[in-house]
């Protein structure tokens, strides 16, 4: 078996991996949470940001890797794989595999279609997804038999009889021959643009619907007297790469033509452009959509992502040999050692004697100093994260209005104003100040994820150079502490924020626009009384404030690039989009959170939930001109 120098850098959906290398690498929990509809006859959309998994989960389904999944049933690495597929009638005990999945890719030909608009360019478009569906069956259908060269194709016929009349692909009844058509047909399409003059081949049809799904979905197989590849399914992969016209078109029309087999449609959220920002529920009887994002974004799909991200990791941790451990969680230390950080727990210390000074005279907060006391003399984490949580606590009483006498607080109103939000944000207040770590932690690493898979093997693989590292030291042990990695997971999220110019159209923009908004959840996590405990990690523009940013020319080409840089960060995971519900003081809007791993690089907590209004006007600044946080907060408190 090959190694790889550091696994978790291998993308399972690069076609340079082999079937064999991407079933073992698969992690068959996304199963569970594919919808029970998804091989039901109609359209399904499959949208997300990149890296969310869309193509690797349409690899699984094209034949050469359930042949792989069904040849390697008895292997004990795989059988949760196999069991789920038979789970869903995709695979049996007893035969080779028997859906026929066609996969093909718009990444390349059709944008080359000319732009206008017309029944010839349609035709155009139509004729050439239609010969690539005949061919892609074709082809799928001989890796299906196991076919090791593609003139045995010549040993499968075709029945057209369930065919209704079409025009544009001929009833020929061999398969090698019309394998053949197909590719010639193709040819034609290209010759059609490499003129400038108009048409060159009057002969080629302008269609006018997509035959190729008719077919399809109607022709019969037949090899050595038997029906094969009975049960179909149709992958469209990489829609974005078309122009929007021609997506509509595709959309539409199948739609319309309600078909008898499942037709998967995968593409990025960037191809929504702006109408990401609106975009309403296009769902029905016959088209379906799925946000592979937003399918994880629950607590019950969090766990599951959990469940998830382990076994992509540990699937990844079997192809190396580098670090001589059998699972990725076993190399994360998830507990913070008080002798690690005792520097820092000292001066923690400190620091709250000397902030809490000023009350020592004020018989108001006596109790709760009493037995600050007794934690200061215990100089470890545990006291440390109580001392941190008066000082919250004592912060936010001294900022009300007193109303009332000044009566002393008890030491059980302490407690019952304590909580696990107040506990967070302490703990990030003493990343902060002191230094000690926050980011670390196998559930912390899948957090930092932001529920894209991509992004978890890309955090994955720079703790993967710390244990490399260590093992070229000989370090006693291949696991890594909390500090080595909080070190490792925040240059990871510095080196993802400064590769954004590089990487997004608007990446300047973007970058700047991120960053302000960084700056001001700063502002708001880190006030001394932590008023939004844990922290802030988001802002919202309201129902009326998008109304605005949306209505045509009410901020200029401002607003225009705003409505982008929005657009394009939310369809590249680097904001989460979330809807907010109206309330009795407030109108509905739109939240976007940062990205969890920008969240690191920011020093701002993990959860979701802690947002602030904005306006369109504040935002267009922070876009054009970079906020700054004056980080003077900490040093009030």
């Amino acid at each position: 078996m090959a190694y790889n120098a550091n696994p978790f850098l291998e993308r399972m959906s690069e076609r340079t991996t082999s079937d064999m290398e991407f079933v073992r690498l698969f992690s068959p929990k996304i199963l569970e949470n594919l919808a029970e509809d998804a091989f039901d006859g109609a359209v399904h959309v499959f949208r997300s940001t990149p890296g969310a998994g869309k193509t690797t989960l349409l690899r699984a389904f094209t034949p050469p890797a359930l042949r792989a999944f069904w040849h390697s049933r008895n292997r004990p690495e795989l059988s949760e794989s196999f069991q789920k597929l038979l789970n869903r009638g995709l695979l049996t005990e007893g035969e080779s595999p028997q859906l026929l999945g066609v996969y093909l890719s718009c990444a390349s030909g059709y944008a080359d279609l000319p732009s206008s608009e017309g029944l010839q360019q349609e035709g155009l478009f139509r004729a050439l997804l239609d010969c690539r569906i005949v061919l892609r069956t074709l082809r799928s259908l001989g890796a299906l038999l196991g076919f090791s060269t593609p003139e045995q194709l010549a040993e499968v016929s075709l029945d057209h009889s369930a065919l209704p009349g079409l025009q544009g692909i001929p009833a020929i009844t061999n398969a090698l021959e019309l394998a053949t058509w197909a590719e010639e047909h193709e040819q034609q399409v290209y010759a059609q643009l490499d003129t400038f003059m108009g048409p060159v081949n009057t002969a080629l049809p302008a269609q006018f619907r997509f035959e190729g799904v008719l077919w399809l979905q109607s022709i019969a197989f037949t090899h050595e007297g038997r029906i094969v590849g009975g049960k179909r399914l149709l992958m469209v992969d990489d829609m974005q790469k078309l122009r929007r016209k021609q997506r509509a078109l595709l959309v539409d029309e199948l739609t319309v033509m309600r078909p008898s087999i499942p037709i998967w449609l995968a593409e990025r959220t960037v191809a929504l452009g702006t109408q990401l920002l609106s975009q309403g529920a296009r769902e029905g009887r016959d088209l379906r959509e799925y946000n592979l994002d937003k399918m994880w974004s629950d607590a019950k799909g969090m766990n599951q992502f959990v469940s998830y991200a382990q076994n992509i990791l540990d699937r990844r941790m079997k192809n190396q040999d580098s670090v001589p451990v059998g699972s990725f969680t076993q190399c994360l230390r998830d507990e913070l050692v008080s002798s690690e950080v005792r520097t820092q727990v000292v001066k923690g210390i400190e620091r709250f004697r000397s902030q809490v000074e000023r009350h020592q005279s004020k018989q108001r907060y006596a109790q709760w100093l009493a037995r600050a006391d007794q934690y200061t003399s215990d100089q470890n984490l545990e006291s440390l994260l109580e001392l941190y949580v008066t000082r919250i606590l004592l912060v936010r009483d001294e900022s009300k209005r007193q109303l009332s006498l000044d009566l002393t607080l008890t030491e059980e109103e302490l407690e019952n104003r304590d909580s696990s939000q107040v506990r967070n944000a302490a703990e990030l207040f003493m990343h902060e100040e002191l230094g000690i770590p926050y980011y670390f932690g196998f559930d912390r690493l899948c957090v930092m994820a932001t529920s894209n898979v991509e992004e978890l093997l890309g955090l994955a693989a720079a703790l993967y150079v710390g244990l490399q590292a260590k093992q070229v030291l000989r370090k006693s042990e291949p696991i890594l502490s909390p500090l080595e990695q909080d070190k490792l997971l925040r240059e990871a999220a510095a080196r993802k924020r400064d590769f954004i110019p590089k990487s997004h159209t608007e990446g300047t923009r973007a970058q700047q626009l991120l960053d302000s908004i960084g700056a001001f959840c700063y502002e708001q996590t880190f006030a001394p009384n932590a008023p939004y405990a844990p922290g802030v990690t988001g802002v919202r523009l309201s129902r009326a404030e998008l109304a605005k940013l949306t209505a045509p020319g009410s901020f200029g080409p401002p607003g225009l690039a705003l409505q982008r840089v929005l657009a394009e960060c939310a369809a590249e995971n680097l904001l989460v989009q979330r809807e907010s519900q109206a309330t009795g003081s407030r109108d509905s809007g739109t939240v976007f959170y940062l990205n969890r791993s920008l969240c690191a690089h920011y020093g701002l907590p993990l959860q979701m939930g802690g947002w602030r209004d904005v306006t369109v006007g504040e935002l267009m600044r922070w876009m054009e001109r970079r906020l700054t946080p004056s980080r003077k907060n900490l040093e009030a408190s």
